[in-house]
């Protein structure tokens, strides 16, 4: 058990100075045949622990010798958006794979069962995704044209059952009438006469532009019309799996849905037909659908039966239609072999990992036929990285003259890149420090102390033993439930989980300067006893102190405000200074490390000297006050 522990304090102490000062980086010259770079950089991609510097920066990306394969790589990326897009159209649910050496294992032991070179998978992938994406493109096509017709009958039987009660049964047998019109809603019955001739004019236009319509169209015909509008109900989903009605409109993959609203307008005819021609190009330019009324009741139902047939008709054709894109989405949707993630996300991974190692070897060197490059490394794991390679070796053993060796930065005045490790406790509080600036390269990082420092910070500004209590509650739900969470996709907490120790923080703290200003929920909170009792309350004893927070006789006292404000207020100015000078002190201890007299003398001292003499002295004279009977 002794040993144990003794590795215990080996593993977490790195990661501790780690986190205080980022890790030892090493400059390494590697130098590798052209032949064999991508095999070399697929394994040591896989040790997450090289980063290389960009020799060719003084090159344009499209003249890089690997510029047309990330190219290549970036157009599958935007096929694989758009595959998954139209998943979550037709509500197809894509596995995700969060563990990305899991992925690798599981690619490794594919690749493995090919026989063939593996950098050839490329070409594989690419083209059984283009095949499958030409075929989804193709039936989308088909399956939106068909919509689009099944719409056009579906609003053309909308228009004849809405305008029919409109009509009446006369409208079919006269064309002349004698009279004029009814009201608005009321249906239309003529009385014959051989002087006056009606027409009708029917459609459908969007309903957001019904009333803009009515409004021009009776400024255009000087109120000479009559006009009807009747709302189409509203369509289902795309997402349902029924079919719909007969008077069920249908939406496209492309479009958005915009409600349909039926228009009916009966006019006068002249002899030259204008009241007609400037309807048509209203309607034009309102981008309506025309539809023609039969003129007697014969030819009306005969064509309201057609149809029927045609709709029915295209609506089994649409749904066969939608039948072969679920089949080529449940495809991309669905594991391939022992793997438990979507054979679309195991693309998405596989192409973005080629993107990776040609991005990374367009920034080698090329010379003749060997290619050469510099990185940076963690000290601790460039013997990692050389053990990689010496395994490599023996197992492919085409693969030769690769050589990894440290180069000297500091004659290059070259800045090593800050590595910090971090797990998910300490990851959100680096991200609110980096922020403001990423540290320098072993410089004392303040992400260690933002641990403490903004939760506490939060507190002080959040103070509130209810309202902190359920953030803590929360926050203890995210940490207890954070593998349960994780799993369904679809929950909104997924969002929540990488700051939930981070929101666990905050709830305690704010829970625990609830009690140092004895409020819950704006009640204050008689704990231990007040040290002013009675109605016109006098201290008990000079010796009675409330033990903890704000003695709760303060509220609801005539100068509770000015009290509370004054605490507050010098509380925050204590806090802040308290902040400062330790940022300061940490300016010292950097100035120290890196032996630089110049920023120890001419930053450090007078800064701190500053701040103390100024505001250090205004915090002694508040605990000072604090400290004296002014009774």
């Amino acid at each position: 058990s002794q040993t144990n522990k003794k590795k215990d304090r080996h593993f977490y102490f790195p990661q501790i100075m780690s986190l205080f000062r980022s890790d030892r980086m090493g400059y390494y010259s590697i130098v590798m045949p052209r032949e064999s770079s991508w095999e070399i950089l697929n394994e040591l991609g896989t040790l997450d622990s090289l980063q290389f510097v960009d020799l060719n920066s003084h090159e344009t990306a499209f003249n890089r010798p690997y510029s047309h394969y990330v190219k290549r790589c970036e157009d599958m990326e935007g096929k694989i958006a758009a595959v998954e897009l139209e998943m979550k159209k037709f509500n197809k649910y894509i596995e995700r794979c969060d563990d990305p050496k899991l992925f690798m294992k599981n690619l490794k032991e594919f690749l493995d069962t090919r026989n063939k070179a593996e950098h050839t998978y490329f070409e594989e992938a690419e083209n059984d995704l283009d095949q499958r994406v030409d075929a989804l493109n193709e039936q989308i096509k088909t399956y939106d044209t068909l919509i689009e017709k099944y719409n056009h009958l579906v609003e053309y039987k909308q228009v004849l059952t809405k305008t029919r009660s409109y009509i009446g049964e006369s409208g079919f047998k006269a064309q002349n009438v004698a009279e004029g019109l009814g009201g608005d809603e009321a249906p239309i019955d003529y009385v014959a006469s051989k002087d006056i001739k009606f027409h009708y004019l029917a459609g459908v236009i969007d309903k957001a532009e019904s009333v803009r319509f009515r409004r021009i169209l009776f400024r255009v015909t000087r109120g000479m019309t009559w006009t009807s509008l009747i709302d189409i109900e509203r369509p289902e989903e795309l997402s349902d799996d029924k079919k719909g009605d007969e008077n069920t409109l249908m939406k496209t993959t492309t479009e958005e849905f915009k409600s349909k609203t039926v228009f009916l307008v009966v006019y006068q005819g002249g002899s030259h037909d204008m009241m007609k021609a400037k309807l048509n190009k209203l309607c034009d330019s309102f981008g309506a659908s025309k539809y023609g009324i039969p003129e007697d009741p014969v030819q009306f139902n005969k064509k309201l039966s057609e149809i029927d047939n045609d709709i029915r008709q295209a609506s089994n054709i649409v749904q066969v239609t939608r039948n072969q894109i679920e089949n080529i989405l449940d495809q991309f949707g669905t594991p391939r072999g022992r793997t438990t993630y979507s054979y679309i996300e195991e693309l998405r991974l596989f192409t973005l990992k080629e993107k990776v190692i040609y991005h990374n070897l367009n920034q080698l060197k090329l010379q003749n036929t060997i290619y050469h490059g510099y990185a940076w490394c963690p000290a601790e794991q460039a013997n990692k990285v050389k053990d990689t390679l010496n395994t490599l070796k023996q197992v492919k053993s085409h693969i030769a003259g690769v050589e990894f060796t440290e180069a000297d930065y500091k004659s290059q005045k070259l800045t090593p890149p800050t590595h910090l490790r971090l797990n998910d406790f300490s990851r959100p509080f680096q991200e609110i420090v980096n922020t403001y600036g990423v540290p320098r390269y072993r410089e004392a990082n303040p992400g260690l102390f933002t641990i403490a420092t903004f939760p506490f910070l939060f507190g002080v500004m959040f103070g509130d033993i209810g309202h902190g209590a359920l953030l803590a509650i929360f926050g203890a739900y995210l940490c207890l439930a954070n593998d349960s969470i994780a799993k369904d996709k679809t929950s909104l907490m997924n969002s929540l989980l990488p700051a939930r120790y981070l929101l666990l923080l905050q709830g305690i703290f704010a829970c625990y300067c609830g009690f140092i200003y004895n409020d819950m929920s704006s009640v204050p909170l008689n704990l231990f006893g007040t040290c002013y009792p009675g109605k016109n309350p006098e201290r008990s004893s000079l010796d009675c102190v409330y033990p903890f927070g704000v003695d709760p006789v303060w509220y609801g006292m005539e100068n509770e405000l000015a009290f509370m404000n004054s605490l507050k207020m010098k509380l925050a100015i204590i806090l802040g200074v308290i902040h400062m000078t330790f940022g300061i002190l940490l300016k010292g201890v950097n100035a120290i490390h890196f032996k630089s007299c110049i920023d120890f003398v001419f930053e450090f001292i007078p800064m701190i000297t500053f701040m103390s003499l100024t505001f250090g002295y205004m915090v002694v004279l508040v605990f000072l006050k604090w400290s004296l009977p002014w009774n």
